[in-house]
C-alpha cells in the first residue's frame, strides 16, 4: 500500500505541474492578502479568519482548489482501468489497499504543496498558521475524495477530465450561492459542499468537512470491489 502511495506521490511531483501549483498558491496568497488587508476586520464575517495571509490562502482554495485537484488527478483510478495495469496490481495487493494507497499519495502531494507554499509566506506573515493549514488540507481532501469516486464510476479518462473541469467551475459557484440564497433547495444542497462550512464565522465548522472524503473513499472502495478488471 505504501509503495503505491509513494509511487503516486512521486508521479505527481515528476512533472513541472507541482512547481507551478506551489508558485500559484504562493503568489496568489500574497496577492489576495494584499487586497484583503484593505478590508481589515470585515473578512471575519466570511469565516476566513483574522489574518490576511491565511484568508488569502483559503480564498484561493475556495475558488481554484477544485480545479487544481481535478486537473491533476481526474484519471487517478480510471487510467489504471483503461490501461489494464490494475490487473497486475490486483495480483499483488488488494483493491482496497490500491485505492487507499493512491488516496494517501495524492493527499501527501497536496500536503507538501500547501506546506511549502505556507512556509514561503512565513517571511511576510512572520508566523506559520497551523489551524489554517489543517483547514486547507481538509478542504483539498474533500475534492480528492470526490475525484477518486468520479474516476472509479466513469472509466474513460477523457470524460472525467471534462467532467472534473465542469464540476470545478460549477461547484464553487453553486456552493457559495447556496450559502447566501434564500432558495431552500440551494441552501440544502450547500450542506453537502464544503462551502457552507467554510463560510461560517465559527471556523470549527470546517472540521466537519473531514467526514466527506471518508464517505467518498468508502464508496470508491465499495465500487472497486464490484468492478470486473
Amino acid at each position: 500500500m505504501f509503495t503505491i502511495c509513494f509511487r503516486e506521490f512521486k508521479d505527481l511531483f515528476k512533472s513541472i505541474r507541482s512547481i507551478i501549483v506551489i508558485l500559484i498558491i504562493f503568489g496568489v496568497t500574497l496577492g489576495v492578502a494584499k487586497i484583503l488587508s484593505q478590508f481589515g476586520d470585515q473578512i471575519k464575517s466570511f469565516g476566513l479568519g483574522s489574518n490576511v495571509y491565511a484568508a488569502g490562502l483559503l480564498t484561493l482554495l475556495l475558488i481554484a482548489g477544485p480545479l487544481f485537484v481535478t486537473s491533476l488527478s481526474h484519471n487517478v483510478i480510471n487510467q489504471e482501468l483503461h490501461s489494464r495495469t490494475i490487473r497486475f496490481l490486483a495480483t499483488k495487493i488488494s483493491r482496497d489497499k490500491i485505492v487507499f494507497g493512491k488516496f494517501l499519495g495524492v493527499l501527501l502531494f497536496w500536503i507538501v504543496c500547501l506546506l511549502t507554499a505556507l512556509l514561503l509566506v512565513v517571511p511576510f506573515s512572520k508566523a506559520f498558521y497551523f489551524p489554517e493549514f489543517v483547514q486547507a488540507v481538509i478542504y483539498i481532501s474533500y475534492f480528492i475524495g470526490m475525484t477518486f469516486l468520479i474516476s472509479t464510476i466513469i472509466t474513460k479518462p477523457s470524460i472525467t477530465m471534462f467532467l472534473g473541469i465542469a464540476i470545478a467551475i460549477i461547484m464553487p459557484v453553486l456552493g457559495i450561492w447556496g450559502t447566501i440564497s434564500e432558495n431552500i433547495l440551494l441552501k440544502t444542497a450547500s450542506h453537502i459542499t464544503p462551502y457552507f462550512y467554510y463560510t461560517q464565522e465559527n471556523t470549527s465548522y470546517t472540521y466537519f468537512v473531514a467526514f466527506f472524503p471518508v464517505i467518498f473513499l468508502l464508496l470508491t472502495i465499495f465500487i472497486m470491489r464490484k468492478k470486473e478488471l
